[in-house]
């Protein structure tokens, strides 16, 4: 029988500092570049440049907001796996180790990782609301073809929040 392999990580994945740093920088070149004195817009009524604007922004929040959320699932999963390779003592590793041994890399975020936290976290609440951020991420990933039903909003400082309150509770070091 073949040994698993380890999983060699990239570390490409981003910091929620550095996600946020991207956020306000990108936010704040906007609203230099709409504005009514840049030739690019003549002829935009100030209603128009607004809009414009607006929508922008709203695509920068979406975006950044997947890009956030994709970072929180790369910095769970790292978790996941130093866990299992370091055999640390801890409960929670135990856990992720029982976890691997099933499933090895193949183990879901919300089923299986998160579900794992969600017994090792004083406040549960952070890691069900990482789970239905994820749906969030879903959505915006795979297209926004469908309505979808959240049961609340989502935009890129709730996202962003979310990822400090997840990196407090768990401990793991996202770079918040």
């Amino acid at each position: 029988m073949a040994k698993n392999k380890k999983i060699s990580f990239s570390s490409a994945e981003l910091t929620i500092k550095e996600i946020e740093e991207y956020y306000i920088v990108s936010e704040k070149a906007l609203r230099l570049f709409y504005n009514n004195t840049n030739i690019y817009f003549i002829g935009y009524t100030a209603t128009e440049l607004k809009s414009e604007l607006n929508s922008r922004i709203e695509e920068l929040n979406k975006n950044t907001a997947l890009t956030l959320l994709s970072a929180i699932e790369a910095h769970f999963r790292i978790d996941y796996l130093q866990r299992v390779y370091t055999r640390d003592k801890e409960n929670i590793s135990k856990c992720f180790r029982e976890l691997y041994g099933n499933k090895k890399n193949k183990a879901a975020l919300a089923d299986d990782i998160l579900e794992i936290w969600k017994g090792q976290v004083a406040n549960k609440k952070v890691i069900e609301d990482i789970r239905s951020a994820l749906n969030y991420r879903n959505w915006l990933a795979h297209g926004r073809y469908w309505v979808v039903k959240l049961g609340r909003n989502y935009d890129f400082t709730t996202v962003l929040n979310l990822a400090i309150y997840a990196q407090k509770e768990t401990r793991i070091d996202m770079g918040a």
